[in-house]
């Protein structure tokens, strides 16, 4: 028997009603769509370790190839690199998440789940490179045969000054001490506490420098504070500390001030 007109136009009323109540709903979609789906919590994988859970900013990228602990320290070296290559060009105290992650071509979640936020990744920078010489490499600390107190200790001193000079990210590293505290501060204080260690020693080993060990830290204060004017503000009491000639005029100065103190 044929349906009726008025039947038709009822089942077509049902039919609209029950869609419009699943869109209100979110029922009857696919993934994705709806209220239902909310992507601040939604699951980010992670290409070693799983999901990260919680909110997540952009996709995190797997920059490398490699199952695991291989792929997570190579990660890990993209990151370290990155940060190294940004303090070169900016220094230390503009560096910041969004430029080392942007930089390394990885997702910021990777940077904090492997290094735990930017003072993390500032410590396994200081562990990678040598950001300072190691003091037995630069000077022999037992001195030559036969070399006078004088020459050994003005070795050091000019040594110390020239190594400061000749890297702006040593210097950038003392002169944050004395400014104010930045994310990474905490880090890099870490790093210079490590270097006294190691340097402090190494000076205990050495007689001439515990026996003039005054004398030395003026002289070291003074060849250091040189270094970082020459780096970052060359032009002092008229001289130009960046100019090469100007420069070794000083640390012959420097020179012979400690053989008249020490003899």
């Amino acid at each position: 028997m044929a349906m009726s007109t008025t039947k038709r136009k009822q089942m077509r009323g049902s039919k609209a009603t029950a869609a419009t109540g699943a869109r209100k709903t979110g029922k009857g979609r696919g993934p994705g769509r709806g209220r239902a789906s909310n992507p601040a919590r939604s699951l980010v994988k992670d290409p070693v370790k799983g999901p990260i859970k919680g909110p997540v900013k952009g996709p995190v990228k797997g920059p490398v190839k490699g199952k695991g602990q291989l792929r997570r320290e190579a990660t890990e070296a993209l990151l370290v690199e990155a940060f190294g290559r940004i303090v070169q060009r900016h220094g230390l105290r503009f560096v910041g998440v969004n430029e080392v992650v942007k930089e390394a071509g990885v997702g910021k979640a990777l940077l904090y789940r492997y290094f735990g936020g930017l003072p993390g990744l500032v410590e396994a920078w200081g562990r990678e490179n040598r950001i300072w010489p190691k003091l037995v490499d630069m000077v022999p600390l037992s001195g030559a045969p036969g070399a006078t107190a004088a020459q050994v200790l003005k070795k050091i001193v000019v040594r110390n000054a020239q190594v400061h000079r000749d890297d702006p990210v040593r210097v950038e590293m003392l002169a944050d001490e004395l400014m104010t505290p930045t994310a990474i501060s905490g880090a890099l204080g870490e790093i210079r506490k490590q270097v006294g260690r190691d340097h402090a020693a190494l000076f205990a080993r050495n007689r001439d420098f515990r026996d003039h060990h005054l004398t030395m830290v003026v002289m070291m204060a003074a060849a250091s504070y040189l270094a970082m004017r020459a780096v970052k503000a060359p032009r002092f009491m008229g001289e130009d500390l960046a100019d090469a000639a100007t420069w070794t005029r000083l640390m012959a100065e420097i020179e012979a001030i400690i053989e008249r103190v020490v003899g």
